[in-house]
This record gives structure tokens, sequence and C-alpha cells, in this order.
């Protein structure tokens, strides 16, 4: 796991299933393939996005530790719940970690932050930022197809 998103609420999605709900109401490509609970401190989740295998980590952490990550943000006084969600450095995995973590939020009316932008967002801003992520993903790939076939022509040569 290599990147994160935290996700800040007064509410727990309990299970996977519950969670994929959101995730379909929205439309979104990112699918769990467990059906698990999310009670745990630490859930490990297998997902899939545009039919690509993707693994994110489900977290329990403390809003101690995100404020000292982020010490210029103005964070609530209290939440709950923190977590962080963590996944594998690729463009599904990170479509899928938007696309789920704007899900999560709008279940449970929380904020998020990630660590590279490092702002606050509402459940409405998450699923901006996610769906503006899913339309620029075509073009994503295709600059990444044509790096790889620059990188494999060179190779030949």
């Amino acid at each position: 796991m290599s990147m994160e998103i935290y996700l800040l609420t007064d509410e727990k999605v309990p299970t996977t299933q519950a969670w994929q709900a959101g995730v379909d109401a929205l439309a979104f490509d990112v699918r769990f393939v467990d059906d698990q609970s999310l009670q745990a401190d630490e859930v490990r989740l297998r997902a899939a996005c545009k039919d690509k295998p993707v693994l994110m980590e489900l977290e329990r952490t403390s809003l101690a530790k995100v404020r000292e990550t982020f010490p210029d943000v103005a964070f609530p006084d209290h939440v709950s719940c923190v977590h962080a969600l963590y996944w594998s450095k690729t463009l599904e995995g990170g479509l899928a970690a938007y696309q789920a973590a704007a899900a999560y939020l709008g279940l449970v009316k929380g904020l998020m932050i990630d660590t590279e932008e490092g702002k606050l967002k509402t459940p409405d801003g998450a699923i901006e930022l996610a769906r503006k992520m899913t339309a620029e993903m075509p073009m994503l790939e295709a600059a990444m197809a044509d790096i790889l076939a620059k990188l494999a022509a060179k190779q030949r040569n």
C-alpha cells in the first residue's frame, strides 16, 4: 500500500455490502470482491476497478495522527471514527480508492482529506472529485499506453 485518504466520520459503514450499495448508487466502477465486516481495526479489501484487480486497506487511526500529518488544516474538534484508506499505486487503484472514499462519505456524511491535495472535502466535494477522476481516466490510460509504447520501442532499438 502506498497512497492514502483519511475518512473522518461520526458513523461507520458496517460491511462491504453496505459500502457497495453506496458505490452502486453513485454508478461508480469499483467493486468489492469479498462480502466482509468492516468492524476490525484493519481490513484488507480486495476489489476490482475497470476489470482490473485492486487491493485496498481500511485502517482505524486517530484524529491526532491526521492533525499531525496536516498541521495547517482546520479539522473539526471531534469525530468518532477516523480511517485511513490505503491502495496500491496504480491508475485503477487510485480511481477505486477515490470512488470508494466518496461513496463511504456519501453514506455517513463525513469529511475526507487526501495526501495529494491536503484539503478537507465534504461528501459532495469527494463525489465531484471522484467523478472528475473517472472522466479523466481514458486520457490517463492513453498517456500511459503511449509512454509504455515509447519505452518498448526504445528498448528494441
